[in-house]
């Protein structure tokens, strides 16, 4: 029986060393590439090393070569069962306010084991609110605008169902 426990106990003490110490910077490093592929591209940001996470502050957004935001803060919290990126005050360039939103309170993705085929996400800003998510097995993005406010600038992106306005999204 001893041993039984202590096999348990060193098998959660092993967890929970991985947690703490995983290379957290390389999972964000890994999402960089991932948007690098569509040709988003995050830089001059600056690393800060948490517990349970990573945090992320002055970070400049470029889609295609064309600097189109900044983000003050992304905080990356990794769980291993429940990982989550937060980003936090997103200020887009004056320059394309005529298709997106003028600023981003925040937004957050959550993934999950529970629902291992969908990243949830959550935002609010000058738009509204927004709900929705990823669909991996799909390769499909929902993202449902509830209370849409300010969203002339790129409506002509969205469609109406009976729940409301939406952006729908199919990629590879």
């Amino acid at each position: 029986m001893q041993m039984v426990k202590r096999t348990i106990g060193g098998f959660f003490l092993l967890l929970l060393f991985l947690w703490l110490f995983s290379p957290k910077q390389e999972l964000y490093f890994l999402l960089e590439k991932e948007l690098e592929k569509n040709d988003i591209i995050i830089s001059n940001e600056k690393f800060t090393d948490k517990w349970f996470g990573l945090e992320i502050s002055d970070a400049d957004i470029y889609l295609k070569g064309i600097k189109v935001a900044q983000a003050k803060q992304l905080n990356l919290n990794v769980f291993f069962f429940y990982n989550q990126l937060t980003v936090d005050s997103i200020t887009t360039d004056k320059g394309i306010h005529n298709v997106a939103p003028k600023s981003i309170e925040d937004i957050t993705a959550t993934f999950t084991l529970l629902k291992p085929y969908k990243i949830a996400i959550e935002s609010r800003g000058s738009f509204g609110f927004i709900e929705g998510g990823a669909y991996l097995n799909l390769n499909k993005l929902l993202l449902r605008f509830n209370q849409a406010k300010e969203i002339n600038s790129f409506r002509k992106f969205l469609k109406k169902d009976a729940k409301g306005l939406y952006y729908e999204k199919y990629y590879q």
